[in-house]
């Protein structure tokens, strides 16, 4: 029989776990503190691409959520990190409201592309641009 470990870590995902676009789901700010009287590292995590990290913590602190911003991984988070690592330049095709995760990051000339949830800027003209 394996022998037991004790639980380190847990990953919570945001979007239809803890909230609902502008709703909190029900309970999930009484789970939460349980779970921060547990002793684990809680982060927080979400594929959206929708929005900057801060608008999302905010958001979350409405909902009266005690999240800090650190606590907190994104899909946009992970594709700044590669982008960092890979010294690439991107073409940003990402909701505006995403772009202030991706401040600092020089975005002329090109060399890479990253492309989130942003209908508005998926017409044939930026699209060919992209695939150039």
């Amino acid at each position: 029989m394996a022998a037991c470990r004790a639980l380190k870590a847990v990953l919570v995902d945001l979007s239809g776990t803890l909230h609902i676009e502008d709703a909190a789901v029900p309970g999930a700010q009484e789970a939460l503190k349980r779970l921060r009287g547990a002793s684990v590292i809680i982060r927080f995590v979400t594929n959206t691409t929708k929005e900057s990290k801060q608008d999302l913590l905010e958001r979350l602190r409405k909902l009266e959520f005690d999240i800090s911003e650190d606590e907190i991984f994104t899909s946009l988070t992970a594709a700044r990190s590669l982008l960092e690592r890979k010294q690439v330049r991107p073409m940003l095709l990402v909701d505006d409201r995403a772009l202030p995760d991706f401040k600092g990051i020089q975005t002329s000339d090109p060399n890479a592309v990253v492309m989130g949830l942003a209908p508005e800027h998926f017409h044939y003209q930026i699209l060919n641009q992209a695939f150039r």
